[in-house]
């Protein structure tokens, strides 16, 4: 029997919901668990098409625990409000160091990323034209790009790839379950070809 793997996804107003529910909902299906951390002062965060959408705790009540992996989605507001939050590039940063998975889909690899140096001249891929802005990691143009402990997404239409990708990871000595999950929920662009 495999070790329970836990997964923090990091939420502020903003957040590009898509994303966000096809991760949680991935991590879920494979027995991964999943903390939503609303990094806001409240669990109830506002989406970027304004869905009311509640996390599981605040940041502050979980800002402690050392996950196995640390995901944020897009949504310009969203990564926005992630990355003017010292709280959240704290915990990024502690996350780095302990060597954990740090999974970043759409704006949130540049704009809170590579805003901040945390990639540290990785590869990583983000949405179009975000990376110009920053002069942190080497852009590539691929859907999912994995440097390392880094495991970044270029934005909502790559979701599912992403989101299994990480699962592959996580779930390293049981890739079998992460392949049937896939298959039993019809996802036919898998394994990932870049």
């Amino acid at each position: 029997m495999t070790n329970v793997k836990y997964v923090a996804v990091l939420l502020a107003d903003g957040f590009e919901e898509g994303e966000a529910v096809v991760f949680i909902d991935i991590m879920r299906r494979l027995d991964i668990k999943v903390d939503v951390l609303s990094c806001m002062e409240t669990t109830t965060l506002n989406t970027y098409f304004e869905t009311k959408i509640s996390a599981d705790y605040v940041l502050a009540n979980k800002f402690d625990c050392t996950y196995d992996a640390v995901m944020m989605p897009g949504g310009p507001q969203g990564t926005d409000n992630l990355s003017a939050n010292a709280n959240v590039i704290a915990f990024l940063k502690r996350h780095i160091e302990a060597n954990k998975y740090i999974c970043a889909l759409c704006s949130s690899g540049a704009k809170v990323l590579a805003a901040h140096h945390l990639l540290q001249g990785r590869t990583y891929t983000t949405g179009d034209k975000l990376a110009e802005k920053f002069d942190d990691g080497e852009f590539i143009k691929q859907k999912v790009v994995v440097d390392g402990q880094f495991i970044t997404g270029r934005g909502l239409g790559v979701s599912f790839e992403f989101a299994f990708t990480v699962a592959r990871y996580l779930l390293a000595d049981n890739h079998q379950k992460v392949d049937w999950q896939a298959s039993h929920i019809y996802f036919d662009h898998w394994p990932l070809n870049n």
